[in-house]
């Protein structure tokens, strides 16, 4: 096994905009600036900077669309654009889950696309209809919205060596239980949500691989290496 640092996600520019209006306070305080007139017409800057950096770090089209909501929000604040910024924002987290939502169901069919030929080339012999049978056979999927649910993979044989995970959570948990000595693929859609995986990736790599797809919205989905005779690690 080898370390695998946890990957940064979602809630860091969330983080680091709360660190910024903590500094704006504190100036505030200290009467160097006005921190109420700079936030009542910039605040709109943290939620482009949050589209920025999950545009970089993967989440794409997720980022691209808070970007864009964040200049169309600055327009807004700014008076470029006379609209009421309170009525904006139910449709503007409606766009913003849409857009989650739709890149998690691309990444979802590259995935079965890519795993149906990765079978195909392995020579089955049992064309194109059986690979796609045996693809979806290997799927699991779980939504929590304000609650919780779980979803187990079970090391069936040495036929199944790649699983599909698909996890929505929306204000809610998903808990993933996979066995000991498969890889973690984490393709999982943030928005101002955590995902977590075992830290110790096996080094085979023809070793068993889950790969996690879906989307999680201020909630999170966990997955642990589980072993179902001794218990999770």
């Amino acid at each position: 096994m080898r370390g695998r640092p946890r990957s940064v996600n979602g809630a860091v520019p969330f983080g680091l905009a709360l660190i910024a209006v903590g500094v704006l306070l504190t100036l505030d305080n200290l009467a160097v600036l006005d921190a109420a007139d700079l936030l009542a017409g910039w605040w709109p800057v943290a939620v482009i900077v949050a589209g920025l950096w999950w545009l970089v770090t993967g989440a794409r089209l997720t980022g691209l669309i808070v970007a864009v909501v964040g200049l169309l929000l600055l327009a807004t604040t700014q008076d470029v654009v006379e609209a009421d910024v309170g009525s904006l924002i139910f449709p503007v987290l409606l766009v913003i889950v849409g857009g989650g939502l739709l890149q998690a169901g691309w990444r979802v069919r590259t995935a079965r696309v890519a795993v149906a030929g990765t079978a195909s080339d392995a020579g089955t012999g049992r064309g194109r209809a059986a690979t796609a049978s045996a693809v979806g056979a290997s799927e699991r999927s779980a939504t929590a919205v304000f609650g919780d649910a779980r979803i187990a993979v079970h090391d069936t044989g040495a036929d199944q060596r790649h699983v599909l995970v698909t996890a929505t959570s929306v204000f809610g948990d998903v808990r993933i239980e996979v066995p000991p000595g498969w890889r973690v693929i984490d393709r999982v859609s943030r928005v101002l949500g955590d995902v977590s995986v075992p830290h110790d990736q096996p080094d085979d790599p023809d070793a068993p691989v889950v790969e996690v797809h879906g989307l999680v919205v201020f909630g999170e989905v966990s997955v642990r290496a589980t072993d179902r005779m001794k218990g999770p690690r």
